[in-house]
């Protein structure tokens, strides 16, 4: 029944018509070939044809490695007249099949007058081994439909096509086929079974495989640990690791590799450690996919320098992907300035073959550091290399342009582009957002829609966000439950997190209140967090008190969420819970994210923290910053030492009010450019109050056009107003 049901599957699956694909991607490998081999290969011509039989064909079959000797030895058994021996063409397939030569391959395997089960596994496993898994299936299918039933060995390789393509329900058929019909189940087979099962997701079947084998080898032991990485079971696979150990078995890179994926998503720097210690005892410290994914790992659990000792020094060679995961490593760590110095290096390196995830990279590093110049160079060569035409790049480039303040240029990108998928759509939106013009990013939604492209749960965030931040109460509403109703889409805490902030910014906490306690999935730390920020920043101590007690028994150990509730007990002149919340926050060694403004200055971004007097040009900018004050303070401002949250003297709070890092930034913008010149700054905080007023006079009396952006939302200040009509 199985067997019958199988190729009549099969056939549902589109037969490979043409091998443009194949003979594209087949590698005709022109390699050196050893002496021995030459030899062979000399000697043939020396023998007469009648001499040489073919088992002695067979051997010298066997020992072949590279093309051009066996590509002799084939003219010679095809002038010896035994090209029609099945044994013979057999080996003949295999070796070609190993060359990469799949195309010769198949031309001898359709010229056989007759073929058997090992001519069809051959062909399978040659194309299936080079990941050209339609044409594996197509094989596989003819097989089955001619009647030919597959061995062990068969199975065992087409089931990695079934894999990749994602087959599930036939790659589950085979297995009952294989015991239905008693077929031999060896190592080999068991082992394919472990990673069919794993990369289904089926990890708990594939381990009940693996606890069955009665024997076990390395390559099973790689299989299920790799299955446990694969399936971000970390823990596990480590635990798989150390009962491997216990029976003997030395890891090899496989071994090293899984260990290292399970580690990516463990919250573990020593075990980090440990693997490193075992790459260097095991002998692995020259295997650049090594070294490359333990800088991955160093870099994920912030140990940038561990990371860049290996990047210099352990990478003399280093590939497209080495040098992406550096720069995209420092550039989420907030390592800006060496972020910008590993791009130069990457740029000017002329053996570095830039692709589409590596110029992804160059402008996700630029989009978040600010840096709009070199954001403008990456899209310069985007444009020269023709990956300016890729959806992909193109929606990074465009996410570049609206992170950086250009909104002019993402409209001009946006509107050239022939191909826009909804990527591209949800960056535009985005942008909208992120400057507060919620009416075009409503326009270009609806648009989008009307052209056929389906909102995704990224396109209802961004939206959603976009009307937060123009007050667009009922209209953010209206489209979430448009959406959700049209699109079959299932609302995310994400989506709910975006509803609590359209209503809090609005002021109707209480209807956010009752959101939250309503809305079909668990609330989490994430909406509260959002709930007690809008209960502080319209001073409702009363609810926020009540918002912090959830929050803290959902999430008891991120900073942020004390610092906001500290500030809302300041606001409110609670001194007492200040002191508390400070004291608990300091018992569980939690510390305060530092407010960040970086700014760029001739292609060079420099980067600001509150207070911090370590810029070489410090002196300087204080000056030109106190001088700038008085001006501003002459044409209406006052500082509002009410913003600090700490019992202190007026004058110390002068001082750390006069020191944020906006301020700062802005000082030295001014110093460094030519007036009229537009001030672009990234903050990695909210903007403060302070701040947000002394920008709006700065822009008046300096006739500047300031564009700050800060984790919410962009504030572009000219002529004494801000873009955001104070609605933040």
């Amino acid at each position: 029944m199985i067997r019958n049901q199988i190729p009549i599957a099969l056939t549902r699956f589109p037969p490979c018509e043409k091998k443009s694909l194949l003979h594209l991607k087949t590698l005709h490998r022109q390699s050196h070939f050893s002496a021995p081999e030459l030899c062979q290969a000399t000697n043939l011509n020396l023998l007469p044809v009648k001499t040489i039989q073919s088992p002695s064909y067979a051997s010298i079959l066997q020992g072949l490695k590279a093309l051009k000797p066996l590509q002799q030895v084939h003219t010679r058994i095809i002038t010896s007249g035994l090209a029609q021996n099945i044994f013979l063409s057999n080996r003949l397939m295999n070796s070609y099949a190993s060359c990469g030569v799949l195309t010769v391959a198949e031309v001898i395997f359709q010229s056989m007058p007759s073929k058997n089960v090992v001519s069809w596994t051959i062909l399978i496993s040659g194309f299936s081994k080079h990941e050209h898994y339609l044409e594996a299936l197509e094989i596989f299918r003819k097989m089955m439909i001619s009647g030919v039933l597959p061995s062990a060995v068969t199975l065992a390789s087409v089931f990695p096509a079934f894999v990749h393509l994602g087959m599930i329900k036939i790659g589950r058929s085979l297995h009952g086929f294989l015991i239905r019909y008693g077929l031999e189940i060896n190592l080999f087979v068991e082992t394919s079974l472990i990673d069919l099962y794993s990369k289904f997701g089926s990890i708990g079947v594939a381990r009940k495989q693996f606890d069955m084998m009665v024997e076990k080898n390395m390559v099973s032991w790689n299989a299920i640990i790799s299955g446990y990485s694969y399936n971000r079971f970390g823990k596990e696979a480590v635990q798989l690791f150390r009962m491997m150990q216990r029976r003997g078995l030395m890891a090899d890179s496989i071994t090293i590799m899984s260990l290292l994926a399970a580690c990516m998503v463990m919250v573990c720097q020593q075990i980090v450690g440990l693997i490193h210690n075992l790459i260097v005892k095991n002998g692995f410290s020259n295997d650049m996919l090594v070294n490359t994914a333990l800088m991955e790992n160093y870099l994920k659990h912030r140990c940038i320098n561990d990371a860049y000792q290996i990047f210099r020094e352990e990478l003399p060679v280093k590939d497209v992907v080495a040098w992406t995961s550096m720069l995209v490593g420092l550039s989420d760590a907030g390592y800006g300035k060496q972020a910008v110095r590993i791009f130069d290096e990457m740029t000017g390196t002329s053996n570095i073959m830039l692709d589409h995830v590596a110029f992804m990279c160059m402008l996700s590093c630029c989009s978040r550091s600010g840096a709009l110049q070199r954001g403008k160079l990456v899209h310069s060569i985007t444009i020269k290399t023709s990956f300016g035409d890729d959806a992909l790049v193109g929606s990074a480039t465009i996410d570049m342009y609206s992170n950086c303040g250009d909104l002019e240029s993402a409209e001009k990108l946006f509107d050239i582009l022939e191909e826009k998928d909804v990527v591209c759509w949800n960056a535009m939106i985005a942008g909208y957002g992120m400057q507060g013009r919620g009416d075009d990013a409503v326009a270009l939604f609806f648009q989008m829609k009307c052209l056929g492209v389906l909102p995704d749960e990224a396109t209802l965030v961004s939206i959603l966000c976009a009307c937060s931040h123009a007050g667009m109460v009922d209209q953010g509403i209206k489209i979430f439950d448009l959406t959700v109703k049209e699109s079959c889409l299932v609302p995310t805490l994400q989506h709910y997190a975006c509803l609590v902030d359209l209503l809090g910014r609005a002021g109707r906490l209480y209807d956010a209140y009752s959101l939250i306690h309503n809305m079909p999935l668990e609330p989490d730390a994430g909406i509260y967090g959002v709930m007690l920020g809008a209960c502080k920043v319209r001073k409702n101590f009363e609810l926020g008190t009540i918002i912090s007690q959830k929050l803290f028994e959902l999430d008891p150990d991120d900073a942020g969420y004390y610092v906001l509730l500290s500030n809302m007990y300041a606001a409110a002149g609670n001194w007492e819970g200040v002191k508390v919340t400070r004291v608990s926050m300091k018992s569980k060694g939690l510390k305060k994210i530092p407010g960040l403004s970086t700014i760029e200055i001739g292609r060079e971004v420099h980067t600001f923290m509150a207070g911090d007097t370590d810029h070489p040009e410090y002196p300087r900018i204080i000056e030109a910053l106190k001088r700038l004050i008085t001006k501003i303070e002459a044409a209406g401002y006052m500082l509002d030492t009410r913003l600090v949250f700490q019992d202190l003297p007026d004058d110390a709070k002068r001082e750390i009010i006069l020191h944020h890092s906006e301020k700062l930034a802005i000082a030295f913008g001014i110093m460094n450019t030519k007036p009229g010149t537009t001030i672009r700054i990234i903050k990695n905080l909210r903007i403060c109050d302070d701040c947000h007023i002394a920008s709006k006079f700065i822009s008046k009396v300096e006739g500047r056009e300031i564009i700050m952006k800060d984790a919410n939302r962009f504030h572009i200040f000219k002529d004494g107003i801000c873009s955001c009509k104070d609605y933040w």
